[in-house]
């Protein structure tokens, strides 16, 4: 048995849920962003449960902490104050790059297509076209939010892209979102927003 103390910072999580997918006897859906089953509130936004654990359970306990990617929760051994899982964030031997990049010089086209993208103010969706030869759409991908179409692009499709072009989909799919949550007009490629009123 080993006696674990969970933090959460409420405050910190952006509603993720892999906590919930790995541990759903700690963490439980709350709106936008999860609860701590049982937490107690400490100071602000952070909330803290404490218990004894079986190994199999400390081991789940852990790893629904590890897969925060905000680090909003922490994991400390009650007895001996080891620090299992830190929510702090350290730089002290970081790389840092200043980034620099010119499209125009830089840019290369996957060969394995391209996409279109487009916002259905009518239906309220994003649609997402891939076209494998010139103005040929061999895929056609619609939804309400970035992650629920990139990642049947990715995952279910999967399209085998190059790791830029997936980020260029990534970018252009929230500017995609931004556009038909504000009602601004979207311009696949264009880095400037006009308010349609």
């Amino acid at each position: 048995m080993r006696k674990l103390k969970i933090i959460f910072d409420k405050k910190t999580c952006i509603g993720n849920k892999a906590c919930m997918a790995v541990d759903p006897e700690r963490w439980e859906n709350d709106e936008d962003k999860v609860k701590l089953v049982g937490g107690k509130k400490s100071k602000g936004d952070t909330y803290i449960f404490e218990k004894k654990f079986d190994d199999e359970e400390a081991h789940i306990v852990i790893e629904g902490a590890q897969v925060c990617p905000v680090n909003a929760i922490g994991i400390v051994d009650a007895e001996t104050g080891e620090e299992i899982v830190t929510m702090k964030v350290s730089d002290k031997s970081s790389k840092i790059v200043e980034a620099k990049y010119d499209d125009k010089k830089e840019f290369v086209l996957d060969p394995k297509g391209y996409f279109l993208i487009r916002v259905d103010r009518k239906e309220k969706k994003i649609e997402v076209a891939f076209c494998e030869k010139p103005n040929v759409v061999s895929l056609t991908v619609k939804g309400s939010k970035p992650i629920d179409i990139y990642q049947i692009i990715i995952n279910k499709e999967k399209l085998e892209l190059r790791k830029d072009h997936y980020a260029y989909l990534g970018r252009e799919l929230e500017k995609a979102y931004i556009a038909l949550k504000e009602n601004i007009e979207y311009v696949q490629d264009d880095d400037c927003f006009e308010r349609k009123y």
